[in-house]
């Protein structure tokens, strides 16, 4: 089982929202190390379970990545981020 779950709230008319994406697979790519500890998926808030977790988490703009660790505590960050802050996030999440 992954220490932590990325999601990758998206939508298909966000200019934004394919960045969010390239930064979460290069978070990925760059930090093989990770990969045994990571999950992750883009959820489009016009699906039916994006809708319904983004309206759970209380999501209003996108892109919005929700990191989940294994203790069930949520981070999560609007807009793409920069690899520094999203490495860090992930590191943080981790502990």
């Amino acid at each position: 089982m992954a220490e932590l779950k990325i999601e990758v709230f998206t939508s298909m008319t966000c200019p934004f929202c394919p960045g969010a994406v390239r930064a979460t697979k290069k978070l990925l790519a760059d930090n093989p190390e990770l990969e045994s500890k990571v999950t992750w998926e883009e959820l489009s808030t016009r699906s039916p379970e994006g809708s319904r977790k983004a309206s759970a988490y209380g999501i209003r703009s996108v892109p919005t990545i929700v990191v989940t660790n294994k203790r069930g505590e949520r981070g999560a960050h609007v807009g793409e981020p920069s690899q520094g802050t999203y490495l860090k996030m992930i590191n943080e999440m981790l502990k």
